[in-house]
């Protein structure tokens, strides 16, 4: 009986020794995996920022140069509006200035109507941070660099029947209609390339936000696999005692005390 006993709890402990060994190999290959699953994910969040980072670099560039028309338009403006409108000369000038002047109005309405795709991705993405637990302060740069490049776009989608006024306007009130012009364009201009930096700079920020993410998450993983490996590795040491127990066991013989006979 005592043989049986020690032999099953000897198998009892062999099986709970690879029992822990299973659940140790589990634990890290889960730990790899989520580490591998978080890098990967950070990875591909930081390109596709890089690309629209990199996207709204060139539209930068294009907007700097619209902005340095539009600055070109209203010292030129300016300095007509110290001239007599009246004179044909003058006339002639303000004319060639505003047919140079609705193009870069045109292109920097364009390139405001492209960034208020960005303006919609920044709020949506901000929606769903805050929909997974994240929080940000109120108002958020994401929403405040939204809403800008939202008003510079306002600003710059001049209707045409404002512009076709200009356009047939008398001598004197066309230089003050053209500078007024110029100005509200000029400070779209800005304000759009305000909200532009504000998006270039929150996106900056949201890579070094999800990289401190991505190690936050793996070092807690690495702890939670420490932790796991600890209490298997007690579970499986009280094991193999529980192996050495039931070997000792079942080799230990009984002896039987004999006494000596003495004769009648």
């Amino acid at each position: 009986m005592r043989r049986l006993l020690g032999t099953g709890a000897a198998a009892l402990g062999a099986l709970g020794v690879l029992v822990c060994a299973a659940a140790l190999g589990g634990g890290w290959w889960a730990a790899v995996r989520t580490t591998d699953r978080t890098t990967r994910a950070a990875s591909r969040l930081n390109h596709g920022l890089s690309e629209a980072d990199a996207r709204l670099e060139r539209v930068e560039a294009r907007l700097t140069a619209v902005r340095a028309g539009l600055a070109d338009a209203r010292g030129e403006a300016e300095k007509l509006a110290a001239e007599n409108p009246e004179l044909p000369r003058v006339r002639a000038a303000i004319e060639r200035l505003l047919d140079r002047l609705l193009p870069t109005i045109d292109r920097a309405a364009a390139l405001a109507d492209s960034l208020r795709a960005v303006a919609v991705g920044l709020r949506a993405a901000e929606d769903v941070v805050v929909q997974l637990g994240g929080e940000f302060e109120h108002p958020s740069r994401a929403r405040t660099a939204a809403d800008t490049i939202d008003r510079a776009g306002e600003v710059l989608n001049i209707p045409q029947a404002r512009i076709d006024a200009v356009k047939s306007a008398a001598a004197v009130r066309l230089t003050r209609e053209l500078i007024e012009l110029v100005r509200e364009a000029v400070a779209g201009s800005e304000r759009l390339a305000e909200g532009l930096a504000d998006a270039r700079r929150e996106i900056t920020g949201a890579q070094e936000r999800i990289e401190r993410r991505r190690v936050q998450i793996v070092f807690w993983v690495h702890v939670a696999a420490v932790a796991h490996t600890l209490v298997w590795v007690w579970i499986g040491l009280g094991q193999v005692c529980l192996v050495g127990w039931g070997r000792r066991i079942a080799r230990r013989v009984p002896t039987i005390a004999s006494s000596p006979v003495r004769p009648a």
